[in-house]
């Protein structure tokens, strides 16, 4: 650090004194003056836009090119430009070990020419804290018309259609409604004209024999009894399924009847005595289930099945001319039935056609 004498008199009075004090000033700004330029020389930055002229709605490549050795904090976002540029995008590319490249891509929105001014980049170099500027970028707007036609062209006029012939048009449109729904009704009306007659649906004869089958069948593959109650429950079944044969077969109200009157019955009937002895038998038992013990490990069920399968070999030998009988008179009535169906259809018909 040099010191400047504080006696300006003395220091004016030797000329020699005073040059070396000029000396001194001056090489201490060329010394300032030459950091600061080698500082700003060692950066060098470059600005460009890919257009100069835009319309409404075209994107803008801007580039911000930086070379040497520093450090950059920050640089521009949004904020930084125009309202009339919208920005899309900002990438940073370090293009070498000494540079940086930010590209801007922006999109135009305004009606005139604008300026995209000088944008801050912030780096330190050095140590140092220091602020660079781009380069200003004007832009030219460029109106979607063409040189000769800068006023916009009036609308072609409307085209005027010939007024006479809609009245035309719309009848004919009325006249294809009209005609598709009578087409409608006529082919409705076709359909209720001709005449239907409803089918007859003759009632399948069902076979006593089998019907008892198929209910010992069933209690033989189900679920076999677990305690007394059980057992008399299946019991009940299998007397119903027998008092439900006699009914069908020998009509008589066999399901509302005791064990007594139904034998009584049938001895009046004059039944065989074999069947009479079977369906005492059953019927006896069944009644006296209840009071039996049941024992689950025991044979009493497949006991009563085999009481079930007995009676119902027994009634195919006894009943047998009786059962076919039943499917005579049922065949009868079958055909009676239809021929009063035929018959009636038959008058609807007649009233249809007069």
């Amino acid at each position: 650090m040099y010191k400047i004498p504080l006696n300006t008199k003395k220091v004016f009075d030797s000329p020699a004194a005073f040059l070396k004090i000029l000396f001194l000033i001056f090489s201490a700004l060329l010394f300032t003056l030459f950091s600061q330029v080698q500082v700003l020389s060692a950066q060098n930055i470059s600005t460009f836009v890919d257009t100069d002229s835009v319309r409404v709605g075209d994107t803008i490549n801007l580039s911000i090119t930086l070379e040497g050795e520093y450090t950059l904090h920050s640089y521009p976002g949004e904020e930084a430009f125009p309202e009339d540029l919208e920005l899309l995008e900002r990438q940073r590319f370090q293009t070498a070990t000494e540079g940086d490249s930010l590209v801007y891509t922006l999109q135009y929105f305004g009606l005139e020419d604008l300026e995209i001014t000088s944008l801050p980049l912030e780096l330190n170099v050095a140590g140092t804290d220091t602020t660079l500027q781009s380069n200003r970028v004007p832009l030219f707007f460029k109106s979607t018309l063409s040189g000769e036609d800068d006023t916009l062209r009036p609308f072609k006029p409307i085209f005027e259609f010939a007024r006479e012939y809609w009245p035309y048009i719309l009848g004919l449109i009325l006249l294809a409604i009209l005609g598709y729904f009578i087409a409608r009704y006529l082919k409705a009306r076709a359909r209720k004209d001709v005449f239907v007659p409803e089918s007859f649906t003759e009632t399948p004869f069902r076979n006593p024999f089998d019907e008892l089958e198929e209910a010992i069948m069933n209690l033989e593959s189900g679920p076999r009894p677990e305690n007394e109650e059980e057992f008399e429950r299946f019991y009940v079944r299998l007397a119903d399924s027998i008092r439900a044969y006699l009914k069908r077969v020998y009509e008589f109200p066999a399901l509302e009847m005791t064990s007594g009157e139904i034998v009584d019955e049938l001895q009046r009937q004059r039944a065989s005595s074999d069947l009479i002895r079977t369906v005492r038998n059953v019927l006896n038992e069944a009644d006296m289930v209840k009071f039996a013990r049941f024992n689950p490990a025991s044979d009493q069920v497949s006991d009563a099945i085999r009481t079930g399968i007995d009676f119902l070999e027994t009634v195919r030998t006894i009943d047998h001319e009786r059962v076919q009988y039943l499917k005579h008179r049922h065949e009868e009535a079958q055909r009676e039935m239809r021929e009063a169906h035929e018959a009636e259809q038959q008058k609807r018909r007649e009233e249809f056609e007069q």
